[in-house]
């Protein structure tokens, strides 16, 4: 399906960002601990991270299409 968070590579990057930003099971007293620790977590994500999720885009589309539309490893 084209809206697929499959097809959407912006989807894991939540992901990783997600779990940068509560690793350890951390909790956060202030809205101000929380946003700091978003943007350092976000400035730690590599350009790596980035290209690799890019470069899966054909694998993604294809196990999409292998499976019909249901939900794939990604």
């Amino acid at each position: 399906p084209s809206l697929s968070p499959d097809l959407n590579p912006i989807e894991n990057l939540w992901g990783i960002l997600a779990r940068k930003v509560y690793a350890g099971g951390k909790q956060f007293r202030t809205k101000e601990q929380l946003k700091t620790t978003i943007i350092k977590s976000w400035e730690e994500i590599t350009i790596e991270q980035l290209r690799a999720l890019v470069e899966s885009m054909p694998e993604r589309i294809f196990e999409v299409i292998k499976l019909n539309g249901a939900k794939t490893k990604y």
